[in-house]
This record gives C-alpha cells, sequence and structure tokens, in this order.
C-alpha cells in the first residue's frame, strides 16, 4: 500500500500512521509535484500503478503493459483548493471511491491489460481478421487496434441508447469517436473490406458477442439495425473529408515553421474541409506539434456570431437578456390558468436604462409582480396582448425571459404608464390559441417522426409560433416521399381523434420513469410539467397547449431539408394557415387540369402524356438541327478562308444555342479533309458561346483546340478549354466578337507555324 497526500494535510497523515501504515510508504507532494513516490518500485514505466493502456518492450522485446495496475482508489476530499493556491476546508469531506471493472476482469482473468479479457477478446479478434493493406505503421498497431476496440465498444452502446452523430453535445462526442477510430484504422492499419471503404460497421457484432450473456444483449439485438445504419453513415459522410483534411494538415505541418499550428489554419481547415479540430489535435501530437486552439475558437466565436445575426427573424430587441433590478423578485407567472391578471409595474426599460415612466409613442420593456403572458423558451414564442394602467395603455408585441425577470416587450399607444402603477395585463385570446395549435402539433409531430423513422429519431430544437412550425431532429438520411405522407397522416389521424391533452406537476425522476421524453441539454428543476397526449405522447414541456388534439384543426407538412451532418428540419403549418395552403394547392391544381383539358383526378395523367410530347418534339428537332447543321456547314465550307494552306471556316451565327454550334463544328470538320471551325453565337445580350472543332490531322501536328480558343475567347473577356480535337468557351463581351475572329486567324498561323516547326 502506498499513500499520496498534500503536505499540508497534517491530519491525513496521523490517520495514515494509526491505519498501520509505515512512514516510508506515504507520500508527501506539493502543488506542482506528482503524487507518485519517488522511492516506488519501477515495474513499468509509469511505475507500479500506471495506466494499463500504456505499453512498453520488456527484455526480451515482446510488449507488454504494467505489471502492477490500480484496481480500486480512495479519494478523500478534503479541502477545496483557491486561487492563491491555499486550501480551504470543504464543510462536509468525504470519500469518493472507485473500482476499475475492466482492470478487476484483468485480474480475476489472470490475463497482462484489459484487452486480453472477455471484455474485449472478441473486438480485438474481429480487428485484427479485417484485410490490411501494405501500409502498416507497426509501432502504432497496438496502440490503434486498442483504441479502436474501446471506441467501437462506446460507440455502439451510445447509438443504442438513443444518441445519433450531431455537431452538438453527446452526439458531437459519437461523431468523434467514430472519426477518431476510422482515422486510426486508416491510417495506422491501413483496414479495408472487400466490398466498401468503410470497416467499423463490420465490428457491431463482436460488441454484441462480447456482451452476450449480459444484461444488455437484448438491447443491442434490438437496436442492431439502428446501430449499423449510423454507424455506416457517418462513416461514408467522414471518407471524403478525411481524405483531403488530411492531406492538407499533412503539407500545412511539412511547411510550418516552429512546432505550433496556427489558430486560423486549424479553422481553415474546420471550416472548409469540414475537419474536426479534435482530429487536428490528435494528428498534430503524433507528428510533435502543437495546436493555437485560443486563436481556432476565437475564430469560431466570431463565425458563430455572424451567424447568429444572419438567422434572426427580425424585429426590435428593446431589452438585453440579462437585467438586474434591485428589490424585485422572480415575475410570477399565472398564465396556465388565466389570460388577464391585475398587477404593478416594478420596472420600465428604456434606451438601455431603467426609467420611472414611459409615454406614447415610446417602445419598452414593462417588468411585472406577475403576469398571464407567456415568455419565449422552448422554441415557442412569447405572448401578445395589452397592458392597461389608469393613465395609459401599452401594446405588448412580444415576451421573453432575462434572467428571472418576465420582460413585456411593449410599445405606449396612449397615455403614460409608470412604475407602481397598477394595471390590467391581457393577452391576446387568438393568438395564444394558434400557439397553442402549433405547439400540440408540434409534440404530434416529434410522436409521428418517431413512429416512422425510429426511436433513434430525437428533437434537436424546435420554433413554435403562430400555425407555424419548425422542427429539428436527428436522423441518418431525408424523409422519403411515402415518410413524408405516413407522417402527415399519422398526426392528422390524432387531430380527428380528438385526443385528450394533459399536464401534470411531477418530480423529474418520476416523470422520466413514466417515460416522459426530455431534451437533453435543457436545464429541468426537480419538480417539472409533463405533458401527456392520448396513451401515446409524453413529453416534460412547459409550454401552452390544447386541452384536446381536435383543435388544432388540420396538419401540412411544408418542406424538409438536411441543416447540418446527421440532423434534418421539417417545416408545417396548422390550423388556418395549413387550411388557407390546401386550398391553395387545390386551386392551383384545378388550374393545372384546366390548361390539360382534364379533370383534377386526371391532370398527372395528362402532364405525363404532355412530358412523352415534349420529349417526341424535342428529338424531331435534333434531328432537324442536325439536318440543317449538313445543310449550312456546305455553305460555310464554301465561304471558308485558307491560313497557310489550312482551310479555316470562322463565322458568327447569332441565335444559335451551344447544342446547333456543335453539331455544325462536328458537320463542317467531318467533311474537311484538314481543317478548323470556328463558330460563335451572341446567346443573349451580354452572353458569347463559343465553339472549335479541329481535323485529327491537325492535332498530330500539335493543334490543341482547347489552348485556341481558349486564347481567342479572352477577347471577348471569357474562358473555357476543352480536348486538342473539341472545345467550348464563353463570354461577356458580344461586342469584341469581330476583333476576336480576327485575332484568331493570326493565332491559328502562329499554332500552325510552331507544330511546322517542331
Amino acid at each position: 500500500l502506498w499513500v499520496s497526500i498534500y503536505e499540508e494535510d497534517e491530519e491525513a497523515c496521523t490517520l495514515w500512521r494509526k491505519l498501520g501504515v509505515p512512514e516510508g510508504r506515504i507520500r508527501r507532494f506539493g502543488q506542482h509535484e506528482n503524487f507518485w513516490p519517488a522511492n516506488a518500485p519501477k515495474e513499468g514505466p509509469n511505475g507500479p500503478c500506471g495506466p494499463c493502456s500504456e505499453i512498453y518492450f520488456d527484455a526480451e522485446g515482446k510488449v507488454g503493459g504494467p505489471k502492477s495496475v490500480e484496481v480500486w482508489n480512495l479519494v478523500f476530499t478534503q479541502y477545496d483548493r483557491q486561487p492563491d493556491g491555499s486550501l480551504k476546508a470543504l464543510p462536509k469531506p468525504n470519500i469518493d471511491t472507485g473500482m476499475g471493472l475492466e482492470r478487476l476482469a484483468s485480474v480475476v482473468q489472470g490475463t497482462d491489460t484489459d484487452y486480453e479479457t472477455d471484455l474485449f477478446a472478441p473486438i480485438m479478434a474481429a480487428i485484427r481478421a479485417l484485410g490490411r493493406g501494405e501500409k502498416v505503421r507497426l509501432d502504432r498497431v497496438l496502440f490503434a487496434e486498442r483504441t479502436i476496440a474501446d471506441h467501437i465498444r462506446a460507440i455502439v452502446f451510445l447509438i443504442a441508447e438513443g444518441v445519433v452523430p450531431s455537431n452538438e453535445s453527446r452526439g458531437y462526442v459519437l461523431r468523434m469517436l467514430i472519426r477518431r477510430a476510422y482515422r486510426l484504422g486508416r491510417t495506422d492499419l491501413n483496414l479495408y473490406t472487400s466490398t466498401t471503404r468503410t470497416f467499423l460497421t463490420s465490428l457491431v457484432e463482436s460488441v454484441e458477442e462480447a456482451m452476450r450473456g449480459s444484461p444488455y444483449s437484448a438491447m443491442l439485438e434490438k437496436q442492431r439495425d439502428v446501430i449499423r445504419r449510423a454507424i455506416r453513415h457517418e462513416e461514408m459522410q467522414f471518407v471524403g473529408t478525411l481524405e483531403a483534411g488530411t492531406t492538407r494538415l499533412e503539407e500545412l505541418i511539412a511547411s510550418v515553421r516552429g512546432k505550433t499550428i496556427a489558430g486560423d489554419e486549424a479553422f481553415k481547415l474546420y471550416d472548409t474541409y469540414g475537419f474536426p479540430l479534435e482530429l487536428t489535435i490528435d494528428i498534430a501530437q503524433e507528428r510533435g506539434f502543437t495546436v493555437d486552439r485560443t486563436a481556432f475558437e476565437a475564430l469560431l466565436k466570431a463565425q458563430q456570431e455572424r451567424s447568429r445575426k444572419g438567422s434572426q427573424f427580425g424585429g426590435e430587441v428593446f431589452v438585453p437578456t440579462t437585467l438586474t433590478l434591485k428589490d424585485v423578485a422572480k415575475s410570477e407567472f399565472v398564465g396556465y390558468d388565466a389570460l388577464q391578471t391585475d398587477a404593478t409595474i416594478k420596472g420600465i426599460w428604456k434606451a438601455g436604462q431603467w426609467v420611472q415612466q414611459a409615454a406614447q409613442p415610446d417602445e419598452i420593456g414593462i417588468i411585472l409582480d406577475r403576469s398571464p403572458f407567456y415568455g419565449e423558451s422552448g422554441g415557442q414564442v412569447g405572448d401578445q396582448g395589452t397592458i392597461e394602467s389608469p393613465r395609459g395603455a401599452a401594446d405588448v408585441v412580444d415576451t421573453t425571459w432575462a434572467d428571472e425577470l418576465l420582460v413585456h416587450h411593449a410599445k405606449v399607444r396612449q397615455g403614460t404608464i409608470a412604475v407602481g402603477e397598477p394595471v390590467r395585463a391581457t393577452v391576446d385570446t387568438e393568438h395564444r390559441l394558434k400557439v397553442a395549435r402549433s405547439h400540440t402539433a408540434t409534440h404530434l409531430l416529434h410522436w409521428a417522426l418517431r413512429k416512422v423513422l425510429g426511436p433513434e429519431t430525437v428533437q434537436a430544437g424546435s420554433l413554435v409560433e403562430a400555425e407555424r412550425v419548425r422542427f429539428d431532429f436527428s436522423a441518418l438520411g431525408s424523409l422519403r416521399e411515402g415518410q413524408w405522407v405516413k407522417v402527415e397522416r399519422l398526426v392528422n389521424e390524432r387531430i380527428r381523434n380528438a385526443d385528450d391533452v394533459k399536464t401534470d406537476l411531477m418530480d423529474l425522476e418520476r416523470a422520466k420513469q413514466a417515460g416522459a421524453l426530455a431534451l437533453f441539454g435543457e436545464k429541468y428543476t426537480r419538480r417539472v410539467r409533463v405533458v401527456s397526449i392520448g396513451d401515446y405522447s409524453k413529453e416534460l414541456c412547459g409550454g401552452t397547449h390544447l386541452r384536446h388534439t381536435g383543435s388544432i384543426g388540420l396538419f401540412r407538412l411544408a418542406s424538409e431539408s438536411s441543416i447540418a451532418a446527421g440532423t434534418r428540419r421539417v417545416e408545417a403549418v396548422v390550423g388556418e394557415t395549413a387550411l388557407a395552403r390546401q386550398q391553395e394547392e387545390s386551386q392551383t391544381l384545378r388550374q393545372i387540369a384546366q390548361q390539360l383539358s382534364r379533370s383534377p383526378q386526371e391532370a398527372l395523367q395528362g402532364l405525363e402524356e404532355l412530358m412523352q410530347h415534349l420529349k417526341h418534339a424535342e428529338k424531331q428537332l435534333k434531328t432537324l438541327k442536325l439536318e440543317f447543321a449538313q445543310a449550312h456547314a456546305k455553305r460555310l465550307v464554301a465561304e471558308a478562308k485558307h491560313v497557310d494552306g489550312i482551310t479555316v471556316v470562322a463565322a458568327q451565327l447569332d441565335g444559335a444555342d451551344r447544342e446547333l454550334l456543335s453539331a455544325l463544328a462536328d458537320a463542317i470538320r467531318g467533311s474537311l479533309r484538314e481543317g478548323i471551325a470556328l463558330l460563335v453565337s451572341r446567346e443573349q445580350p451580354d452572353s458569347v458561346a463559343w465553339v472549335m472543332a479541329v481535323s485529327p490531322t491537325l492535332v498530330k501536328r500539335g493543334l490543341h483546340a482547347g489552348q485556341l480558343l481558349k486564347a481567342i475567347a479572352a477577347v471577348t473577356q471569357g474562358g473555357g478549354g476543352g480536348r486538342p480535337e473539341f472545345a467550348q468557351a464563353g463570354g461577356k463581351d458580344p461586342a469584341k466578337i469581330p476583333d476576336a475572329l480576327q485575332e484568331a486567324e493570326q493565332l491559328i498561323r502562329t499554332a500552325l507555324g510552331r507544330s511546322q516547326s517542331s
């Protein structure tokens, strides 16, 4: 037994002596010293308690780990170290104790390290069974194998628990584990499989095998398909990122002076190549470099600020998000039970400061002692309404929280209002109802998405406005057409069923045990509000809701898109807005049907027939263009010039598109034994199209259509290029076409001269 204590802790030293520990095995260390006794036996590179993941080479050259490992530790927590280095006694000293399960398994099973135990052996065997390329980094094989084994086990369990790769919170940790494991497998082990560039997916079964017979076995088997899809999707996304980012980073490391990679370079890797900072640091450390993380984070913060400003919906911001007002307790919200209440004004914020009164038409923030107005939170927008005093009135356009103060963003409509005055606060009932429709519909949407896409679908954010919903969720792919229809149908079925919506206050743990969904990252108090819809939806939610789903009226999905890797966004409308959208779509369908001389039910069939007619007409037009090109080519050849014995057809054909120009150029080249076709067209007032075709014999002599046409098009402020025998280009100045054609003759002459001399 070895004991390490702070040098100032005489009380702890006395305690250990009483327990029989010899003085020679008690080590006292200062603030900046290593706690391990200097005279402890050195059986491994890190002493007896070196981490079991460390490896070393013994006298025979075999790879091994430390022969002594820490299985159990006791931490006597007694002091809180202050910024000045002094120790302040804790009011309640305690003992923190812990046992390493894997290390204990290693001792019991008689293995050198954790990775030979039955907890890891199947995973290690699966990793070693994967095919490897020739370029394997032998000095890092064992490290890479063990890291991948550790990571894949964590990855499988995280996904089984409902976490999916994302750019925030737990999802970001999962994404980094997948990407680090994949990188080590690719760069250090050169792993591959016969059918795909991914390999982590093939290790999922080995984790199941390692857990077979454990309480986790059934859960992993049930979630197998979800786990595989999530890992494969993330691997495939990372393949290109890894190759491009690693190549750029290696170039950067080779060119950097000193041993520090600049923060702006690390940020460029992150912003341009999608290369995570953690991987940049990881690779840099392997090469003996550090990364200026402070500069990186400053650049990232600046970008986030720009993004935040660009994504605001507009509107005047009257009050900052952090306020302090003496003698004002937390604003009391009474809006669950009442939409109107008598209150007293406790504060007025105007033009960046607290004032005693405001008059028409001041824009202000009003603080009341109690209020029926719901403050924006949980994605739901704030209430609107009026605040009326004996001497004036103000219209509330929004309500938000600033610390524990409920701020009513208002504009004084008439008279004056002052601090200390009694007022009547009234919520706009119609606006509240419209927002409640959206919020209840959001819960139905969440339920429907999980039912259609699977339980791994988790809410990642929302915006609940009057009859409009924006809902972000974790997903491995887009919402397909059939799934879109199914989600919309499920929500409307529950609306027609008019299911009861109930709210209950209960302890947080009890709510979780009851199956209530909680949003990761949200802060919940001990007592929480649970919103239940029927027997299928139960969520922790502080927003306002309907009494039954039937009051939503109608639900329509409006759009679906990707906002980040692994995160999708759907937008929907409800109530009157949904009805208006449906009527607009119906009217559009009727108009289309009328144009097709069909009934609305036959409109699709009519459209398909029209498309067939168009395809047939396009085919006929293409045939006519070719016939015209062949006929017109003869005339152009007849008018051709001869440059150094070579036939050159150079002509301007305004109104001809690129397809016609190309057909003409091919026809001209085909009719010439040895020649060049150069055609140009003014497509639009500020657009020029160029085409050049060169006969094969001239190509053999060294002429290159792409190089020639690039120089010619430059005269019309354009550019382009192509193959030696055929090229296309564009331009921006049609007025320069005559100059370009004249220049072309000299360029062709020069090119021919070079070919003859060579």
